[in-house]
């Protein structure tokens, strides 16, 4: 178990800044430029605990499995982002940290014996705030809703030297969405989703 508060200023973030320019004719003019911008700090602060166990007290073949449990709560702070120029949603104050989640968890269940190796991981976290400012009108705060993946691999070693297996990404076919904020009371819209698709990799590796 492990506890940690991190004070943290100049966040970059997507911005916009009005600077002056001067043409080599000598006309002056203001000009908006977007761009990465050292926006607000403040104070994350958070928990982890973490489990990490070899079953080795099993009878037989059994005693191969294992398993790797984490979860983390992070409070991800209240960010102003006031310097992210004129062009921003008059919803982006008072956000958090951009890509922490306040909840994360990580499961993983393994078996190791032998001459087999496999292995099932799952990852879940809850809702972030992706940007304070998006990159289109209305110029608002993006959030990446709660995902979850379910990943697995499976290696059997033919020599000492040589090892087969499959890897499967994305076993549940987990959709990627994101929503926008739409008023003061933080109310979202569903803004996108992706669908990436389950992936399977089959592999040979080869030592010396």
């Amino acid at each position: 178990v492990s506890g940690f508060v991190k004070d943290i200023q100049g966040i970059v973030n997507g911005g916009a800044v009005v600077r002056n320019f001067t043409s080599p004719s000598g006309v002056t003019t203001d000009v908006l430029v977007n761009g990465p911008v050292n926006s607000d700090g403040g104070t994350l602060k958070g928990v982890e605990v973490a489990y990490q166990q070899t079953y080795d007290f099993l009878p037989g073949f059994l005693n191969g499995l294992g398993s790797q449990l984490t979860y983390t709560y992070v409070d991800a702070g209240d960010f102003n982002n006031s310097s992210l120029g004129a062009e921003q949603s008059p919803f982006a104050g008072g956000l958090p940290l951009a890509g922490v989640s306040k909840h994360t968890v990580n499961a993983v269940a393994f078996y190791e014996k032998g001459p087999l190796s496999a292995r099932v991981a799952y990852n879940w976290r809850s809702d972030f705030l992706q940007t304070p400012r998006d990159v289109i009108f209305p110029f608002s705060p993006i959030y990446g809703e709660a995902t979850g993946q379910l990943d697995a691999s499976i290696f059997f070693a033919v020599t000492p030297n040589v090892k087969v297996g499959v890897q499967g990404v994305n076993l549940l076919d987990e959709v990627t969405r994101t929503s926008q904020v739409i008023d003061f009371d933080g109310t979202r819209v569903t803004r996108s989703a992706f669908r990436n698709d389950r992936r399977f990799t089959f592999l040979a590796r080869f030592d010396f």
